[in-house]
């Protein structure tokens, strides 16, 4: 009988995309200009430390200096999040978004919002709109792909983690800070758990292979005989790590 869990995850992006758009910004020397960088400034030293009240004072800063910056909006949005403020996060993420047309991290950001309100298919756009801008997003593959796994669409959802482990495998250990776990719909952790197994297992991951498989077994997955049938498994079958696992499960 397979178990459910209510909670899915959703992962941020922490860094900003290096392309964005600056509207309207001061002459090099200008005290605006000197006062919105020394204030991003401080704003990252705090930001990296995870201080994120510190730095939200600094990001707050750095937008009243320059309010068309985008990239400040976005890290004070981040701020908010971490701080569980979601509404004041919502608002940063919609002015970076406004004046950054083109800053995929935004609506990326915008998704992980509107899916913590429950509200999956505005989460599910704005995930797809941050791809078609930036294909390569990193946390945006991860964050669909988990979306479409709450919401019973596999096939997709595995389309999208695929890509993101093929794009980065160690995202997910590398960018805990940015992992939110929440309440939601029921979803079947047992397939997500398998299914990161295979893609880990595609990638002759082994370590991360037998860990996902443990979750799923954990979690009450029981059709092991798939990894004998199916592709994703042929580069790891023969390893010892593997068949010591197998026999765990008889």
């Amino acid at each position: 009988m397979k178990k459910y869990a209510k909670f899915f995850i959703i992962f941020f992006l922490p860094f900003f995309s290096s392309c964005a758009i600056q509207k309207g910004p001061s002459p090099a020397g200008a005290p605006e200009a000197r006062s919105f960088d020394l204030s991003l400034k401080q704003g990252l030293l705090f930001f990296e430390r995870g201080e994120y009240a510190k730095a939200a004072e600094q990001f707050r800063a750095a937008t009243a200096s320059n309010p068309d910056s985008a990239k400040a909006h976005n890290y004070l949005g981040i701020c908010y999040f971490q701080l569980k403020n979601y509404e004041p996060a919502r608002g940063q993420f919609e002015k970076a978004a406004a004046l950054d047309p083109l800053f995929a991290s935004a609506y990326n950001n915008l998704g992980g919002i509107y899916a913590i309100k429950l509200e999956f298919e505005k989460a599910k756009e704005m995930f797809k709109k941050a791809l078609s801008l930036a294909p390569d997003l990193v946390s945006a593959n991860y964050s669909l792909g988990m979306l479409l796994f709450s919401l019973g669409e596999n096939e997709e959802a595995s389309a999208y983690l695929f890509r993101a482990i093929a794009l980065d495998p160690d995202y997910l250990e590398k960018h805990k800070d940015f992992v939110a776990t929440f309440s939601s719909v029921q979803f079947d952790m047992t397939e997500m758990f398998f299914t990161c197994a295979k893609l880990y297992a595609s990638r002759d991951n082994i370590e991360r292979t037998v860990a996902y498989l443990q979750k799923a077994k954990q979690a009450g997955f029981r059709d092991w005989e798939r990894i004998l049938r199916e592709k994703e498994f042929e580069k790891v079958r023969d390893d010892p790590r593997i068949k010591v696992f197998l026999i765990s499960t008889y």
